[in-house]
């Protein structure tokens, strides 16, 4: 992978470039699915094992996947699929090595199930960067007049995606 495929998503991430920036390439959503299911798994391990986390981040890619495909289709925008669903990948990705890498400097007492305050703050920070950052990739993608609707759309995504991965972890009780 080249800097041409790297920094469009940078600037993607500091929403200062759109999906459309990114290359229509099959090879770089691959490259960014990879680079997903890893940070996923360095994120999912400590609390899930290897084979969860596997599972836990190929059900996140293709629920992400779902998600992109359903809502291109409703505003029949089925043919930007590639490169929205290329930057929300990517930006997973990115994001998710950022959290494993404050997952090493706040660690969570996951058997207490608490997180010590400097730990709360940053990972809550992350979150809302992502939820930004969705935002923006799916005002792009959607022609939304505003970045807030994109972001109330991908927080529905976050919480629907959290409920599905509880459920198929068996965590969540029917």
């Amino acid at each position: 992978m080249s800097l041409a495929t790297v920094v469009p998503m940078l600037n993607v991430l500091r929403l200062r470039g759109g999906p459309q920036e990114l290359p229509a390439d099959h090879g770089v959503l691959v490259f960014w699915m990879g680079a997903s299911m890893v940070s996923g798994i360095l994120v999912a391990a400590p609390l899930h094992g290897l084979t969860a986390s596997v599972f836990l981040s190929a059900l996140d890619l293709a629920l992400l996947y779902l998600f992109v495909l359903t809502l291109l289709g409703l505003q029949g925008l089925t043919g930007r699929w590639l490169q929205t669903y290329t930057a929300m990948v990517g930006v997973s990705a990115l994001l998710g090595l950022v959290m494993s890498g404050l997952l090493w400097l706040f660690p969570p007492d996951f058997e207490a199930e608490q997180v010590s305050t400097g730990g709360g703050v940053a990972y809550l920070g992350l979150v809302v960067w992502l939820l930004l950052v969705f935002g923006h990739i799916l005002q792009q993608a959607l022609n939304l007049g505003s970045r807030m609707t994109g972001v109330v759309i991908a927080l529905g995504f976050l919480i629907v995606s959290s409920v599905v991965t509880q459920f198929a972890l068996g965590i969540a009780t029917v």
